[in-house]
């Protein structure tokens, strides 16, 4: 399948490098997200930092299978510029893609800047809602089964 034109220009500014694919990489990045939303499913009405890690890495690999997918590797743009053209290709919502901004930030900030405030219950079923509805979309996109 051809790459998206917005990836390719990302590469042109090489926010974006083109890759050789890693055979079995797309599969076993959704495999892993769908091991990330079964756990988080656990925990589902509890512990919601551990439940929004779970469902935010379990997002991050749906986007890394996509990249993977079109053959691309974030080079100096880093994981919130993949994430948010990966949430555009996936057909996110507006309020969704503000949603899993937000999550990207939230994450960041609650691992490497300070744990409060703590992640309220709502952010993190928000979180789990996101990566399970689009997990099978990232299975459509990529033909995996």
């Amino acid at each position: 399948m051809p790459r998206p034109v917005e990836y390719d220009n990302l590469i042109e500014r090489r926010a974006f490098e083109a890759v050789t694919p890693t055979l079995g990489a797309v599969a076993r990045y959704l495999s892993n997200a769908a091991d990330y939303k079964i756990t988080a499913d656990e925990l589902r009405g509890s512990r919601p930092m551990q439940l929004f890690t779970l469902a935010y890495e379990g997002y991050f690999r749906v986007v890394q299978a996509v990249l993977e997918f079109y053959r691309v590797r974030t080079k100096e743009a880093g994981r919130n510029l993949a994430i948010q053209r990966v949430s555009t290709s996936l057909g996110v919502t507006s309020q969704e893609f503000s949603f899993i901004t937000k999550a990207h930030e939230r994450r960041n900030g609650t691992s490497y800047e300070s744990p409060f405030p703590p992640v309220s219950k709502n952010e993190a079923a928000t979180m789990l809602a996101v990566l399970t509805k689009y997990l099978p979309v990232a299975h459509n996109l990529t033909g995996t089964p």
